[in-house]
């Protein structure tokens, strides 16, 4: 089946990794629009060549007819980026997905052709071994939960014309879980593997995504590569020069390891970061 070409798209969350995304397409010469929470915010996206709309949800979204011109630009799109992590209140995951709902009828109303929605592999929560595209979900937290039940949401609602991509641990710059393990004592399962995926190879995928839409609706990222917690994390401390983190003896179990060959061959993508050991943390 043919897919028009992406022309314009809109990105719901110009946050630590939807900001650097919108960019990406701006300096490919694609249309795009941004949102954030903050009306000022929004407005300082302009300087990155972003067309910003402030989008606090929930809004009447389930009444499209009220909405201003530039909330309805927003979503008569070619694509639509969801990319809105849940909160920390209480309460949060169920906010989160009745707000992607929303969001979802909102976009058709309104003219959207296409919806990417960024999830994440904590879907797979409680699953033992190598976990591939294919293999059944089975959450164990709050946000785990409720991303699983927004994709099921979606893939009824969209068909083939909506894409899941479940990503793991993301680092890249000033983000990396090592700021939070260093000089820590008692760290428990530090033979358990790291999955992990830097922003740059996201955003390769969902580039390469655009360029060439995925009959696959379920794909993910990790690096290949998998060390154990306490090997990966030391590195890491050693090469930021922080204090090393300290973990209690504990079994090699078999932990979760997500294989993302598969989406790498969909996408005909390389990973750029794929060495998790060779490179410094990016605090």
């Amino acid at each position: 089946m043919k897919h028009r070409k992406i022309n314009k798209i809109s990105i719901c969350g110009c946050g630590w990794l939807g900001l650097p995304l919108a960019k990406h397409f701006v300096s490919s010469g694609v249309e795009t629009w941004g949102s954030k929470q903050d009306p000022e915010k929004a407005k300082t996206l302009a300087e990155s060549g972003i067309r910003g709309v402030a989008l606090s949800l929930p809004q009447s979204l389930n009444e499209p007819a009220i909405l201003s011109p530039q909330i309805k630009q927003f979503f008569n799109t070619d694509l639509l980026v969801i990319n809105v992590p849940p909160g920390r209140n209480e309460g949060a995951a169920d906010d989160l997905i009745a707000k992607i709902k929303q969001l979802s009828e909102t976009a058709r109303a309104l003219g959207c052709q296409k919806v990417l929605f960024i999830s994440t592999t904590a879907v797979y929560g409680a699953c033992e071994g190598v976990v591939e595209e294919v293999t059944e979900p089975c959450p164990n937290t709050l946000s785990g939960k409720a991303h699983l039940e927004i994709e099921q949401y979606l893939l009824a609602e969209w068909g083939r014309e909506v894409v899941v991509l479940r990503l793991a641990g993301l680092i890249g710059p000033n983000r990396h879980p090592v700021r939070f393990l260093s000089g820590r004592q008692g760290i428990e399962n530090g033979q358990d593997r790291v999955n992990l995926i830097h922003l740059d190879d996201c955003i390769a995928a969902i580039s390469q995504l655009v360029h060439q839409w995925s009959p696959h609706q379920v794909l993910h990222l990790a690096s290949s590569q998998h060390p154990t917690r306490e090997e990966y994390y030391s590195k890491m401390a050693q090469l930021a020069g922080l204090p090393l983190p300290v973990f209690t003896a504990s079994l090699d179990r078999n932990s979760k390891v997500i294989n993302a060959e598969k989406t790498c061959q969909w996408l005909s993508i390389e990973l750029a970061h794929d060495s998790l050991l060779s490179a410094p943390p990016e605090l």
